[in-house]
């Protein structure tokens, strides 16, 4: 009985798992004026994207971070999250992809930049260390 009652409880629990990002793109990473280092990895087949952050400092530094992408089409991509506010839920964007470029809008201190592709960075990185530090 005891077995039983543990097995129901374990797959009830089940869907509170956080599952690990699936990557459906490849890793990029990008460059901010003062050496910032922006990795992105479309997820979840290209409906979320985790964000890794290096060299900015604050809270940020280091985290790999999952968020939400509105495509846009040809007018680009919002990467962003949602947070409630009262009775109502604001989008807040932190990378913002025009054209070509890339706007990033830090949360944590209040500031926005343009951030340019490194391919050198790209390739260095590795999407396992990306992935690892993911924390749900």
């Amino acid at each position: 009985m005891m077995k039983i009652l543990l097995l129901v409880l374990f797959l009830v629990s089940m869907p509170l798992i956080a599952a690990e990002p699936k990557p459906s793109g490849p890793l990029k990473a990008f460059r901010g004026p003062e050496g910032e280092t922006i990795v992105m990895v479309e997820v979840n087949d290209s409906k979320e994207m985790l964000v890794h952050f290096q060299s900015l400092g604050g809270e940020l530094e280091g985290k790999s971070i999952l968020y939400k992408i509105d495509d846009k089409g040809s007018s680009g991509k919002d990467v962003f999250f949602e947070k409630k506010k009262g009775s109502k839920t604001v989008r807040f964007v932190v990378l913002a992809q025009r054209s070509e470029s890339w706007g990033f809008y830090n949360p944590t201190k209040n500031q926005e930049f343009l951030i340019g592709y490194s391919k050198k960075d790209s390739e260095k990185l590795k999407l396992e260390d990306i992935l690892k530090a993911y924390k749900p």
